[in-house]
């Protein structure tokens, strides 16, 4: 090869190799993200939808504990109703603190609740100033939960399912503990 003496070559441009690898890394998970998005729903539903589940009901429970319960005439406003369709307060005009309900036609959500001895189809469980879970029987306020935790299961439309669990004395977590 003849030598070229007093003449400069231009480094040739391109790409290294780590340049190389760091855009195929991120290429990779930008279609990985959106190839997820276009072939259907994640199974995170269950679970944000028992996340918003768990802050409503402790929400109505708050409500609850500050508002003391007639049981001859229960506030139906006061209660965390729960039926195979919906999870939530009732919306009442005067209730200032009315919440969100979770519901099948605008989440695409379905509740089960079991108290710990049967399964109930719905409920109105309403909580006492120690925020104890009771449901109101007879025009007296009765104890749930108080041989398991009740528990709520919650399934999403693909099919995923996550659970809610309220103890007797009123903690209410994701039925890890």
């Amino acid at each position: 090869m003849p030598r070229h003496y007093g003449k400069t070559y231009a480094k040739s441009a391109g790409f290294t190799l780590l340049e190389l690898i760091i855009v195929i890394v991120l290429v990779g998970i930008i279609s990985v993200t959106a190839a997820s998005r276009l072939f259907g729903r994640s199974g995170f539903d269950a679970v944000l939808a028992r996340d918003q589940a768990i802050s409503l009901a402790r929400q109505i429970q708050l409500v609850g504990m500050n508002s003391p319960i007639n049981p001859a005439n229960p506030n139906s406003c006061l209660a965390l109703h729960i039926s195979t369709t919906e999870f939530g307060s009732e919306n009442c005009a005067s209730n200032s603190h009315s919440t969100r309900k979770l519901t099948f036609d605008h989440d695409m959500v379905k509740f089960a609740l079991f108290d710990g001895v049967n399964p109930q189809r719905s409920a109105a469980i309403y909580f006492d100033m120690l925020g104890r879970p009771s449901v109101v029987n007879n025009q007296q306020l009765q104890r749930i939960c108080t041989v398991s935790n009740c528990q709520v299961t919650i399934t999403s439309r693909n099919g995923e399912q996550a659970s809610l669990c309220i103890n007797s004395e009123g903690f209410i977590n994701d039925c890890t503990l």
